[in-house]
C-alpha cells in the first residue's frame, strides 16, 4: 500500500475516533479540530444580527430570497415550518462561502459548543470512540467516577440509563453520560474477556478538562504539553511553569505543542506574554488587509533554553504560539511543518439562541509570517514513526487469520515496532498470527493468534512506552538542551 494512502488513512482515523464526552470532540471536533472561539480574541462584545438593507442593490437582491420562502410556505403539497427553511438557507450561504471554519449552531449546538471552551463539564470522565455500531471507552480519566467505578479502556457501553447505545451513535452516547453534578447515571458494559456484562451507577461530578501536563525530564529540564487552549490553560501553564522556575530550569524547558489543534487565541497570547521576549507576538490583519490588533509582551528573555516540539497537528492559536517563539528567537522549533491554519473566528449571535461563528482576520507572526495553508517549518525537522503518530486511534474490532487490508497492516507496523518481526503486507498470514500470539503470551493473556479486545488494550499499553522511549523529536530536544554550542549565554540561540 503507498504510504500517501496509509497517511490518509490515519488522518481519517483521527477525525473518526476521538470525542471528549462532557466537552468537544475537542480539541476537535466541531471544527475539524481547528478553530478558534472568537469573542475572546480580541475581547470585542458579541453583535446580534438583524437583516437590514444596506442600499437598494442589496434590497432588489433578497427579494428572490423571501418570495422564494413564500411561495414555498404558502404553495407546496408538503408543509414546511418557516424556520427550517431560514436555518437551511444560512447553512446553504455558508457552503457558498466554502470556509471549513465558519459554521452555524443551532440552539443545542451552541450550548455544545460554550462548554468546550468553559475548562469543565458534568459527567463520568471518560473519552469514547465509535467502532462500528459500538461505542468503546477510550480512556477513563484518572480520579474520575469511571475511573473509580473501574470503566477501563476497552470497554463496551451496552447501555445507559435503561437506553440502548448500540447504533445509535456518539452523539446519543454523549447525551445521555452527561448531565448536572451529584446525579447518577446507570451503565451496561461488556468488558473483554468478560462472559456476562456488568451494571453500574455511577455518580456524575463536574470534571475539570486538563489541557497542561508536566514533568521533570532531567535534572534541570523541564517538560510541559498543552494539548489544547481552553479557559483555564494560561493559568494551568503558568502555575507549573513558575514551579519549574523556583526548582531551577538551569536546563532549559521543553515545550510540547504537537497534537495542539488550538482553541482560544487569548489564551495563547497570554501564555506569549510570559515567554516571549519584550516586543510583538503577533498581529491581526482583517478584511481588506486592515490591521485589527497588535499583541506584544513585556516579559524579560528566559534564562534558560527553550524547545517547542511541533509536528502536523499543531495548528492555529498553538501555531501562533510557536511562531512567535521563533521569530523572536526566544525557542527552537523541533519536529515537522505545523498544520497551517491561521485565521481568527468570532462567534457572532442570531436570534433564537442561534449563532454563526464567521472568518473574521488573519495572524501574522511577528516578521510577518501568513501561517495560513502554510503552517510553519521548524528549525530541525524530525521524523516520527507514522505509527507512533497515530497508534492510540486505532481500534478497528476483530481481526484474525486471511483477513486483509489497511487495518491488518497498521497491526502489522504496530507490532514491528515494539519488536516482533512480521511482515507489513495488509494479509493476516500465518506470521502474523504467531506474532500476535507471541506478543499475547509475553503480556499474559491467551495466545489465541488473534485481534480481539484484550490485546488491543495490552498493545495500547505496550505502544505508549514504545512512544516514549522512541520519540525521537522529544529525544533531539534533548539534545539541542545538553548541547551548549547551541545556545548563547543569555538563553537564546546563536545567529
Amino acid at each position: 500500500m503507498e504510504r500517501a494512502d496509509k497517511t490518509l488513512l490515519f488522518r481519517l482515523l483521527i477525525v473518526f475516533v476521538v470525542i471528549l464526552i462532557g466537552t468537544n470532540a475537542a480539541n476537535y471536533l466541531l471544527f475539524s479540530g481547528q478553530t478558534d472561539p472568537g469573542p475572546s480574541v480580541d475581547e470585542e462584545s458579541r453583535t446580534i444580527i438583524r437583516y437590514e438593507p444596506r442600499d437598494h442593490e442589496l434590497e432588489e437582491e433578497t427579494k428572490i430570497f423571501f418570495e422564494a420562502m413564500d411561495k414555498i410556505t404558502r404553495n407546496y403539497f408538503y408543509p414546511v415550518e418557516t424556520d427550517k427553511l431560514v436555518e437551511g438557507a444560512i447553512r446553504g450561504m455558508i457552503d457558498i462561502i466554502d470556509d471549513p471554519q465558519v459554521r452555524f449552531f443551532d440552539p443545542d449546538e451552541l450550548e455544545e459548543f460554550l462548554l468546550d471552551t468553559r475548562g469543565s463539564y458534568g459527567g463520568v470522565g471518560i473519552r469514547i470512540i465509535e467502532t462500528g455500531e459500538d461505542i468503546v471507552v477510550f480512556e477513563a480519566f484518572p480520579d474520575s467516577p469511571a475511573e473509580r467505578n473501574g470503566i477501563m479502556a476497552g470497554d463496551r457501553l451496552l447501555e445507559a440509563d435503561g437506553q440502548s447505545l448500540t447504533g445509535e451513535g456518539i452523539d446519543r452516547a454523549v447525551e445521555l453520560l452527561r448531565g448536572p453534578a451529584d446525579t447518577t447515571v446507570d451503565v451496561k458494559i461488556r468488558r473483554p474477556g468478560a462472559e456476562e456484562p456488568l451494571e453500574m451507577t455511577v455518580r456524575r461530578e463536574e470534571i475539570q478538562i486538563v489541557t497542561v501536563t508536566s514533568e521533570r525530564l532531567d535534572d534541570g529540564v523541564g517538560y510541559i504539553a498543552i494539548n489544547s487552549f481552553d479557559s483555564n490553560t494560561s493559568g494551568e501553564f503558568l502555575d507549573r511553569l513558575e514551579q519549574f522556575e523556583r526548582e531551577g530550569l538551569d536546563a532549559g524547558l521543553i515545550l510540547d505543542l504537537r497534537n495542539n489543534s488550538g482553541g482560544l487565541v487569548d489564551q495563547a497570547v497570554s501564555i506569549a506574554k510570559e515567554i516571549v521576549p519584550d516586543g510583538e507576538i503577533v498581529r491581526l490583519v482583517g478584511r481588506d488587509e486592515t490591521l485589527r490588533t497588535v499583541y506584544n509582551s513585556s516579559a524579560p528573555k528566559k534564562p534558560y533554553p527553550i524547545v517547542i516540539l511541533i509536528n502536523e497537528e499543531t495548528a492555529s492559536a498553538a501555531e501562533l504560539l510557536a511562531g512567535s517563539m521563533q521569530d523572536r528567537e526566544a525557542a527552537l522549533l523541533v519536529g515537522r511543518t505545523t498544520f497551517g491554519k491561521a485565521s481568527v473566528q468570532q462567534l457572532e449571535e442570531l436570534p433564537g439562541e442561534n449563532a454563526i461563528m464567521l472568518t473574521v482576520a488573519n495572524y501574522f507572526t511577528p516578521s510577518g509570517h501568513n501561517i495560513d495553508e502554510y503552517g510553519i517549518a521548524p528549525d530541525f525537522d524530525i521524523e516520527m514513526p507514522e505509527i507512533l503518530h497515530y497508534y492510540r486511534y486505532f481500534h478497528p474490532g476483530p481481526l484474525e487469520l486471511d483477513d486483509y487490508g489497511v487495518e491488518v497492516e497498521m497491526l502489522q507496523d504496530m507490532l514491528t515496532q515494539i519488536g516482533y518481526e512480521v511482515e507489513s503486507s495488509g494479509y493476516f498470514d500465518d506470521g502474523t498470527s504467531q506474532a500476535l500470539s507471541d506478543f499475547q503470551v509475553d503480556v499474559g493473556i491467551s495466545p489465541s493468534g488473534e485481534f480481539d479486545e484484550s490485546t488491543w488494550v495490552e498493545l495500547r499499553e505496550a505502544l505508549d512506552v514504545a512512544s516514549r522511549e522512541q520519540d525521537k523529536q522529544l529525544n533531539f530536544g534533548l539534545e539541542l538542551l545538553n548541547d551548549p554550542e547551541t545556545w548563547i549565554d543569555d538563553g537564546g540561540t546563536e545567529q
